[in-house]
């Protein structure tokens, strides 16, 4: 058994999954990175790269909906990425597979990161708009706007064009899934 791409709903992440995501995390970031996934991204598809049955990176894709300029999308929103092995072409592998996911869906997949990680996403097939966060506003549930200035827009546009209009449009585009 080599390499294997796997695809799950968080409801069906085991517990032996969860524990090695919040690791990883958790040695990155630090113990405030730690996720609920199955609460935080309930909707959410996992893909993990495994090579000979072990994790080597994992990552997340969830339906968002947008409104802009009164229209309404549903995007898929693109998080929780990490290869566990750094350099070594697992995150490359991983985000081939959500790239393949987003062209036979036709959807349109957004992320946002910091300026150390442009490249990365450049070379494995994303397009980059830099401040660009700052067209995302996220509707708590109390309705308060809360923008979010730090980060860049990382995307793959799907049929829809939705980074295109986005990118045209004077108006910020409103969310109610917190950035992702």
């Amino acid at each position: 058994m080599g390499i294997q791409i796997i695809s799950k709903k968080a409801s069906e992440l085991t517990l032996k999954e969860i524990s090695i995501m919040n690791d990883s995390r958790v040695e990155i970031w630090g113990a405030g990175a730690k996720v609920d996934f199955k609460k935080d991204d309930a909707k959410g598809e996992f893909i993990f790269v495994r090579n000979k049955g072990k994790i080597m990176a994992f990552g997340m894709m969830k339906p968002v909906k947008i409104i802009l300029d009164k229209k309404k999308y549903e995007i898929l929103g693109i998080g929780r990425g990490m290869a566990i092995e750094k350099r070594k072409g697992w995150g490359k592998i991983l985000n081939d597979a959500r790239i393949l996911r987003l062209k036979e869906s036709g959807k349109t997949g957004v992320a946002f990161t910091g300026r150390h990680n442009l490249a990365f996403f450049e070379k494995a097939g994303y397009k980059i708009r830099k401040n660009q966060i700052r067209k995302f506003l996220y509707k708590n549930p109390e309705g308060k706007l809360i923008e979010d200035n730090d980060g860049d827009l990382v995307y793959y546009e799907g049929k829809d064009k939705f980074v295109t209009k986005l990118l045209k449009s004077k108006n910020k585009c409103i969310t109610d899934s917190d950035f992702w």
